[in-house]
């Protein structure tokens, strides 16, 4: 089953190339904006491609540190995520700081929700027929 969703869902994939480049624009955005900011309100006589090439270097930094906090948060929810997967009625899923992790989790919970809903109305019609 790993194999099959490996499949499905690889890390890297031309179908992803539309989000690679928006994450690139906003890469590139965000380094012009900070290059621009440091330009006009901290050192003028600095020239402007070097403090873009060190933005550049900041705001990578900055993804990276993002991404790896991401990977570590990820690594705490996945247990919880294979006991709902297993059924388990009470799963406790600990919090974490990342915000698209907890947006994640909580369409994981809304959905284990709505699936016991689904079921209860089914479990019901089955008992009064």
């Amino acid at each position: 089953m790993k194999y099959e969703l490996k499949d499905r869902y690889p890390l890297f994939s031309t179908k992803n190339l539309p989000a690679y480049l928006v994450v690139l624009f906003l890469w590139l955005i965000s380094s012009l904006a900070i290059s621009w900011l440091i330009h006009v309100f901290i050192n003028e006589s600095a020239a402007l491609l070097t403090i873009f090439i060190i933005s550049c270097i900041a705001v990578m930094c900055g993804m990276m540190i993002m991404f790896g906090a991401s990977a570590v948060n990820l690594r705490k929810l996945r247990p919880g995520f294979r006991r709902l997967a297993e059924g388990e009625k009470d799963v406790r899923i600990p919090p974490v700081w990342c915000p698209v992790l907890t947006m994640a989790t909580r369409a994981v919970l809304e959905l284990k929700e709505t699936m016991e809903k689904e079921n209860n109305k089914t479990s019901e019609g089955s008992w009064r027929s």
